[in-house]
């Protein structure tokens, strides 16, 4: 019984992980994303990709950038690294860094997941 329910519960584990994925910016994202700002390129958004996964899901599960309004990640994102810097009383990311994440999150929140 113990261990049937502990192979539930590592199954549901797994799932949530593998469901998680962030997507994988391309050049027509950075191509629709020059729109707004022309510094930003391919590489660009994938730093911002990386960072992202390397820093956001340390204390929550990934956000979907899509599951978010431009609007509201322009809130989230500065809020989110100043509550990672004080936590960590230094300057984990960088206002570069907190950048890069910033245009990923709103170039990738305009692309409609695929079900």
């Amino acid at each position: 019984m113990k261990t049937t329910l502990l192979s539930i519960t590592i199954g549901l584990f797994l799932l949530a992980c593998s469901s998680a994925k962030l997507l994988i910016p391309s050049q027509a994202d950075a191509d629709r994303a020059v729109q707004k700002n022309a510094a930003i390129t391919l590489a660009a958004l994938t730093e911002g990709k990386t960072l992202f996964e390397q820093n956001c899901n340390k204390c929550h599960g990934y956000k979907s950038p899509p599951s978010k309004s431009e609007e509201k990640w322009n809130k989230i994102i500065p809020r989110m690294v100043a509550k990672v810097n004080k936590k960590t009383k230094k300057e984990t990311i960088n206002a570069e860094q907190q950048n890069l994440i910033l245009n990923y999150v709103i170039t990738m929140s305009a692309v409609k997941p695929s079900k």
